[in-house]
């Protein structure tokens, strides 16, 4: 019985296995046989293809307060620093990573695989909004929904199994800010003058004095409504009071026989701002207060043709002549002739 024998190939391929006698009684034959080698078998070997360790995807990169809500990234709006940001299947149902932002508002994820995920962002406070998703450029918009069934998700991210990295998946939020604190208005004071103007040519002279007792009103920018009246003092002056700040119009009420200046002659100063004819007359034109105003003291009105205030005559007192009352003349009474009565008898 021959002595078995057994041989290892370590690669799959062909092979030529040579056999040598031994020193025996037959070692010529068997020489003659097996001195040149042949070919008697081949091994074949199923050797499997080795399989690539998935490589990780990085995930990332950028949230930020979008301050002027527009969904972009603009110059200017900085990112915001401990942000939550996770990782979840597609489904929304299992989440496989969780980071927050850095410092400048970058993160970074590891997706263990391809596949379908989803980003997640969580807002820091209840009353933060997301930024409007998809607006301009993928590398400056943001990607996670604000409202609906996905909100605070992206949507569906696939990843090809040839992506090592994806470095556009952004989050704009809008940081709630409290109000400022509404200053209270101040109110507006608005003059100045009404003055006759002798030569009717708009523009007070240094010979024109002011019009005392001219009734000047306050009145929104629609002339629907009458907001302060006053009168010019003395010399002619007059103040009304803008509550806040806002559109207005002043208008002068006519002295009966009295009318208008021309309008806007030479300098806002020394001009008069009230239209003569038209629609508004007595009225201005819309001015508007704005909400750094205090004050305005160049609204004047020029009148013509003022009738002379009438000048009061005191009429004198009629003096009566005191009634002489008539003396009765009364006739002369006659006298008496005395008469002597006797006492009656008794019988």
């Amino acid at each position: 019985m021959h002595n078995s024998r057994f041989v290892s190939a370590v690669l799959a391929g062909a092979y030529v296995l040579c056999l040598w006698a031994a020193a025996t009684a037959n070692a010529a034959q068997y020489h003659r046989e097996t001195t040149q080698p042949r070919p008697i078998i081949s091994l074949i070997a199923a050797i499997s293809t080795p399989t690539r360790t998935p490589t990780p995807i990085n995930l990332g990169n950028f949230v930020w307060n979008d301050l002027d809500a527009d969904g972009v990234q603009d110059a200017g709006e900085p990112g915001l620093a401990g942000i939550t940001v996770q990782l979840w299947n597609s489904l929304k149902t299992q989440l496989i990573a969780s980071t927050t932002t850095n410092a400048n508002g970058n993160y970074t994820l590891v997706a263990p695989t391809p596949g379908d995920y989803r980003i997640r962002v969580i807002l820091a406070q209840v009353l933060d909004q997301f930024s409007p998703l998809d607006i301009g450029a993928d590398t400056t918009d943001s990607d996670i929904n604000p409202s609906g069934a996905s909100f605070g998700f992206t949507n569906i991210i696939t990843i090809a199994s040839n992506v090592i990295s994806i470095s556009s998946i952004d989050a704009g939020i809008i940081v709630f800010r409290p109000p400022t604190a509404t200053r209270t208005p101040t109110p507006i004071n608005i003059g100045n003058l009404v003055w006759n103007d002798t030569n009717a040519n708009g523009s007070k002279d240094a010979s024109e004095v002011g019009l005392n007792g001219i009734t000047v009103q306050l009145w929104n920018s629609t002339k629907t409504q009458l907001i302060a009246s006053t009168s010019t003092n003395l010399n002619g002056n007059y103040t009304v009071v803008a509550p806040v700040p806002g559109d207005y119009r002043v208008r002068v009420v006519l002295p009966l026989g009295a009318a208008f200046a021309p309008k806007n002659i030479g300098s806002d100063l020394t001009d008069s701002d009230i239209n003569p004819t038209g629609i508004d007359t007595g009225f201005t034109d819309i001015f508007t207060i704005a909400s750094n105003v205090i004050s305005i003291s160049s609204i004047d009105a020029g009148l013509i043709s003022v009738p002379a205030t009438p000048t009061l005559t005191n009429t004198p007192t009629r003096t009566n002549t005191p009634t002489t009352t008539p003396t009765s003349t009364l006739a002369p009474t006659p006298a008496l002739t005395p008469m002597i009565y006797l006492p009656l008898s008794r019988t």
